[in-house]
This record gives C-alpha cells, sequence and structure tokens, in this order.
C-alpha cells in the first residue's frame, strides 16, 4: 500500500525528545519519594500547566504539519514555513512547554527542576543538527540562521551586526533586520 510510507515518514517527524521524557520521569519519582511543590497558588499552578500543555500542542502540530512534505531526520530541504518561519527549533520548543506544563499541572517541582538540565542537553543536540544542515545546505542554511531565531522568536530588533556597522560607517544606510515586523507609513 503506497500511503504506509507517507505515515512513517509523518509519524518519523514528531521526535519525543528523551531528555524531556526522561526529565519528566525523574521528576514523577522523586516527586513520589519527597514531594515538593512549587508554593504557589495550585490554582494558578494548574491554569498556567493546562495553558503551556495546549501551547505545546499547538506548536508541535504546526511543526509537524509544516514539515510534512520531508523527514525530518534526513531532509532533501529546509522547512522554513509555519512555526519554522519563526524558530528554527519549534518542535524542541513545543516539547519543552510540554515539559513545564506537565510539572505545573502536577505542581511538581522536581519536573520544572529537569527543565533547565533537558533544555542543556537538547541544546547540544541542536547544535549538532544544525552543523549537519549547514553542511548539506550551505547557503540556504546561512541565510536561514541569519533571518530566524533558534528557538524564540524576538520581535525586538536584533543587535547590528559588524557589516551593518561597516556600512553605516562607509556611509551606507542598513536597514532593519529581516525578522523585524515592517511598520506601515500610511
Amino acid at each position: 500500500m503506497t500511503g504506509l510510507p507517507d505515515w512513517e515518514r509523518l509519524l518519523s517527524n514528531i521526535p519525543l525528545p528523551v531528555e524531556n521524557l526522561a526529565g519528566i520521569a525523574a521528576g514523577v519519582v522523586l516527586q513520589h519519594a519527597v514531594p515538593l511543590r512549587t508554593g504557589l497558588a495550585p490554582s494558578l499552578v494548574r491554569a498556567a500547566g493546562v495553558a503551556s500543555l495546549a501551547a505545546s500542542g499547538a506548536v508541535v502540530s504546526w511543526a509537524w504539519l509544516a514539515a510534512r512534505s520531508t523527514r525530518l531526520a534526513d531532509p532533501d530541504s529546509l522547512v522554513t514555513t509555519g512555526p519554522y518561519a519563526l524558530s528554527r527549533n519549534p518542535m524542541y520548543v513545543g516539547w519543552a512547554l510540554a515539559h513545564l506544563g506537565v510539572g505545573l499541572l502536577r505542581d511538581d517541582s522536581w519536573t520544572l527542576a529537569a527543565l533547565p538540565v533537558a533544555a542543556a542537553a537538547i541544546h547540544h543536540q541542536v547544535l549538532r543538527e544544525e552543523e549537519a544542515l549547514a553542511a548539506a545546505f550551505p547557503v540556504e542554511f546561512s541565510r536561514y540562521r541569519r533571518s530566524v531565531p533558534r528557538y524564540v522568536p524576538s520581535y525586538l530588533p536584533r543587535p547590528r551586526r559588524a557589516a551593518d556597522r561597516v556600512r553605516l560607517r562607509a556611509g551606507g544606510v542598513a536597514g532593519p533586520p529581516s525578522h523585524a515586523p515592517r511598520l506601515s507609513t500610511g
């Protein structure tokens, strides 16, 4: 049946970071052994957990749909649309939101404490993945890397690059960063 390879590719594009899963599992085990709550209002913590899980589901689903035409583990092209136009790693951001949401929903400080450890381990993996993408798509990835932040989109102007400062000193005009929203004057 021809639909099976498409489903295999689609399912392979939902990476479940072992680091987040291990952090959540360790947090649950430690919370059971030595309960440690956040100390914040339980209803507020749970509401934030639900919001974080909802955001996670939305981000991961959107990223999954945007990447449906390629295999993320071995891409034949860069995915730069949908959430990938805002973040180079939206799925990792989504899974971090899920990790945060589970910790908040359970009011589990151990799971929350494991999040930065998991994030640091994932960051090292992201750096390796970016090296591979830079080697596979040197021009395209270089342009993409300059215009799209690694994790969290920012609508604040980025600091000017050295090349922009040189153009300014030479009398040229450096335009706004390519990711900055353009303001309408009319």
